[in-house]
């Protein structure tokens, strides 16, 4: 309390990054909507609790920038399936889904075309909000992985492991992601004697990675480096299957 009034409420980072553009009460309820100026968003807070405190009801959240790598999630092959089917007769929402990423913002979102309620982020880890806090950092994306450059993915083994797989800005490995957990869901592909460590010698430049496909058979990623190599993963294990050409030893 100071100066006779007194704080119910404080909402930090409701908007970020630019701020809030504009908020809106809804007549006789207890429903306040926000509009970012750089987020992209649409936020409708609900004031429920006891302590008068609101909290997030539902969001349309976008890219904070523009995306530079689109695509449906699995495509399907003409009348054989996959998303092309199920669309043209509307009978699987979940399956009319579009990827998009490549963005400044460094998130790989999906959004459905039929009922925006599917629409996400991908997550990249828990908490990352909260250690991005503890590290002193001003957001998350810090923590985040290089925007995408290219991304593949195939619904033959999406049950039992990841069925997408990306390839980042000026890094060489690459990243199995589960569209059925919406996570990075899986092993890193990378060489055996290539370290992950940010504190230890990096990849050469060479081998930063500039293509990505999967196999029809859901069990191989093949990447396509600087240097004109090619390797191929497991992407159940993330075990290396050679290279093309074969490296000397």
């Amino acid at each position: 309390v100071q100066g006779g009034r007194t704080l119910l409420c404080e909402m930090e980072r409701a908007h970020y990054p630019g701020g809030v553009h504009k908020l809106q009460y809804m007549p006789q309820e207890p429903l306040l909507l926000s509009t970012g100026t750089q987020s992209n968003s649409i936020v409708m807070h609900i004031f429920d609790n006891p302590d008068h405190s609101g909290r997030i009801l539902k969001q349309r959240k976008g890219h904070t920038s523009p995306p530079s790598c689109i695509r449906y999630l699995h495509p399907g092959a003409g009348a054989g399936g996959g998303i092309l089917v199920n669309a043209a007769d509307g009978t699987d929402a979940a399956a009319c889904a579009i990827l998009s990423s490549g963005s400044e913002d460094r998130t790989l979102r999906v959004f459905s075309t039929v009922r925006s309620v599917l629409d996400k982020e991908y997550s990249q880890g828990k908490g990352l909000e909260k250690r991005a806090r503890e590290l002193g950092m001003s957001d998350k994306a810090e923590l985040l992985l290089p925007p995408v450059t290219a991304m593949a993915s195939s619904e033959a083994r999406s049950r039992d492991w990841g069925d997408l797989v990306t390839i980042h800005r000026d890094h060489a490995f690459a990243y199995v992601w589960s569209s059925r957990r919406g996570a990075q869901s899986g092993p890193v592909l990378r060489q055996d004697d290539w370290n992950i460590s940010a504190m230890k010698k990096s990849p050469p430049v060479s081998a930063h990675a500039t293509s990505i496909t999967i196999s029809s058979c859901g069990n191989f990623a093949l990447v396509g480096t600087k240097g004109g190599t090619i390797y191929k993963y497991n992407v159940q294990s993330g075990n290396t299957r050679g290279s093309y050409p074969p490296e000397e030893s």
